[in-house]
């Protein structure tokens, strides 16, 4: 089908807004609870030098339908393949952060034929097996605060981004606001596609990923803590990891890093550490400027 930038896809009487970007191999980018493709505005500009980004946004956020309904991440997975099928892309790499790395990870056990690589971020295996964050932080996420939508997205921003971040560049969080003030979600289908996460349980779906996998984590993240990262790496066979300095959105600080790791590890290139062990921490000497 012909297709722009900016587009939307129906999935029956659904549409999903879909951004594509650059050229290259298809990676599908699939963002988390409640965000919009604001998620990856630091990571557009250098991944799309080397792939062509094709970046939906989930049923319930963003610019897509917001349906009243009972949400389940097999569900979200559905939408993705029906966006895939309608581009003629076979296969992609798949780029799932949080709430989307659940989704990354139902496709890519479900679909592996349609996998080539999977990259999965600030993601645990849900169920059971998820390391929650601490009750304070839990209910922060359970309720919110602020009397309006804006201070309820602003008080969120200490979970998402280092402290160090937010005094430095208040601008950035001014944009991610105002965006998200643009496409509020509301209250209600905040809370399906929350529950849709909780009744997700990935234990025996994750052995069954056959992609080369890299996961990528946050080493303060306070929403999912570092060893979810540790337990998603030793379900799935192929998979490595890469530790970051930063929190739940590491990836929008310390973006250079991020892309770059993204970068090599999609070009097969990426580099273990020197024991031989599958993981490695990307610190400001890990990686050589872009």
């Amino acid at each position: 089908m012909s297709f722009g930038m900016n587009n939307y896809i129906a999935v029956d009487d659904v549409r999903l807004h879909v951004e594509r970007h650059g050229n290259g191999e298809p990676l599908l980018m699939i963002p988390g609870l409640g965000a919009g493709n604001w998620l990856w505005s630091k990571n557009v500009a250098a991944l799309s030098k080397h792939f062509t980004l094709i970046m939906p946004e989930l049923r319930g956020s963003g610019r897509s339908d917001k349906p009243d309904q009972i949400y389940k991440i097999a569900l979200f997975a559905a939408d993705l393949k029906v966006v895939l099928d309608q581009l003629d892309i076979r296969q992609a790499h798949l780029l799932g952060a949080s709430l989307g790395g659940f989704v990354a990870q139902y496709f890519s056990a479900q679909w592996p034929e349609r996998v080539a690589r999977l990259i999965l971020v600030s993601t645990s295996l849900g169920g059971q097996c998820q390391i929650g964050p601490d009750g304070e932080t839990l209910s922060r996420v359970i309720r919110p605060r602020g009397k309006t939508s804006r201070e309820r997205l602003e008080n969120a921003y200490a979970l998402n981004f280092t402290e160090d971040f937010m005094r430095k560049h208040p601008e950035e969080l001014e944009h991610i606001t105002a965006w998200r003030t643009q496409y509020p979600q509301p209250e209600h289908i905040y809370y399906r596609q929350l529950l849709a996460g909780n009744a997700y349980d990935g234990a025996q779906l994750a052995e069954k990923i056959s992609a080369p996998t890299l996961i990528c984590a946050g080493k303060d993240d306070p929403l999912v803590p570092v060893q979810n990262a540790q337990a998603l790496q030793k379900k799935i066979p192929q998979a490595r990891l890469a530790l970051f300095e930063g929190k739940h959105i590491f990836f929008f600080e310390q973006s250079r890093k991020f892309n770059q790791a993204v970068i090599e590890f999609l070009d097969e290139s990426f580099v273990v550490a020197p024991s031989g062990a599958k993981c490695v921490e990307i610190t400001s000497s890990s990686l050589e400027p872009s």
